[in-house]
């Protein structure tokens, strides 16, 4: 009886003491996890890439100012809140715009075209965050858009009352050959976004980014009222961005 006992005792001692924890064993601590609540809003600006030879092209004729081949710069705002019941997704709205005027001058006669970018809607982002201040957002923007294509001619000189209405009523003899067009092209807007983004402190954040602004389906009118067609499709504003925007909020660190 008394060795039995003994053999029982040596088992418990040596169950134990294999269930010590190696003290030689590095614990590996969790890895720390981070949940973005709240929102923010504020100023973004975007540098589009555009495709100038095309929209260059969509005009033809000698006597037509060429737009200059440089980026386009785009200004507006965003605002986002983060929706609780999936972390780190984030809804909001966005809008933004931009546009560039040349000029051509031949003899007594002035030609101007502005051609204008602008954009707006819903933003859908998910937030990966990277440390306690700094994330990378991968999401993007469906909406509407388009671009705003103003043209006019001006004969330099004073513009005469019975000039303008016998031009009007293309019923006498004294035509002026000064107009003033204003095209709407309305599109589909997609752009897929990457972007980095930084809190600098708990209020204020900063950030940084690329993007493709896509337009699609577009429909023209002239003066807002009449359906215009046979406008070429390389008109639009599409191409890559960078992106840039300060934003006050909240931001948890």
């Amino acid at each position: 009886m008394k060795k039995i006992f003994l053999l029982l005792l040596s088992i418990i001692v040596m169950n134990c003491v294999s269930a010590q924890p190696d003290e030689s064993e590095v614990l590996t601590p969790p890895k720390k996890t981070y949940l973005r609540m709240g929102g923010a809003g504020g100023f973004t600006s975007h540098v589009l890439f555009w495709k100038v030879s095309d929209i260059n092209s969509s005009f033809s004729g000698v006597n037509v100012p060429k737009i200059q081949d440089k980026p386009l710069i785009l200004s507006g705002g965003q605002g986002y809140g983060y929706i609780m019941f999936l972390e780190n997704l984030r809804i909001g709205g966005m809008g933004a715009g931009g546009g560039v005027t040349s000029s051509l001058v031949i003899q007594n006669t002035r030609y101007d075209l502005e051609t204008k970018v602008n954009f707006g809607g819903v933003t859908i982002d998910y937030v990966f965050p990277v440390t306690e201040r700094f994330d990378i957002v991968a999401g993007g923007i469906v909406g509407w858009g388009g671009m705003n294509v103003k043209m006019r001619r001006d004969t330099w000189g004073i513009k005469k009352w019975d000039s303008l209405v016998d031009s009007w009523a293309a019923s006498g003899t004294s035509f002026i050959g000064d107009f003033y067009y204003t095209l709407k092209g309305s599109f589909f807007i997609y752009q897929p976004a990457v972007n980095f983004e930084y809190a600098i402190l708990r209020w204020l954040g900063i950030r940084l980014g690329v993007s493709y602004l896509g337009m699609a389906s577009p429909s023209w009118q002239l003066d807002e009222k009449f359906d215009v067609v046979g406008v070429p499709d390389k008109l639009k504003g599409n191409g890559l961005m960078i992106n840039g925007g300060v934003f006050l909020g909240t931001f948890l660190f």
